[in-house]
């Protein structure tokens, strides 16, 4: 996949609900080379993460969370979702 693309797909769908795995839902906004996920602890994740969980082979939040990314669960969430 290519990350610019998929960056793209994920700055215009910010706003929108997305569900993690256990059907959790977030939203989040883009700012610069992140995503801050909206909940009270305005959590981040960036540009950087979803390049490499993208690369990633069947992914999962296990397997997310095991190259070291924060919040799998989202990561997961955001790019297996058919928008993006």
């Amino acid at each position: 996949m290519d990350i610019e693309k998929v960056w793209n797909n994920i700055k215009s769908h910010e706003g929108e609900m997305f569900r993690t795995v256990r059907g959790i839902e977030f939203t989040y906004v883009v700012v610069e080379d992140y995503i801050l996920i909206n909940d009270d602890k305005k959590r981040r994740i960036t540009k950087d993460s979803i390049k490499t969980a993208i690369t990633i082979n069947n992914p999962s939040p296990s397997k997310i969370k095991q190259e070291g990314i924060w919040g799998p669960s989202y990561v997961y969430g955001i790019i297996t979702d058919k928008r993006i």
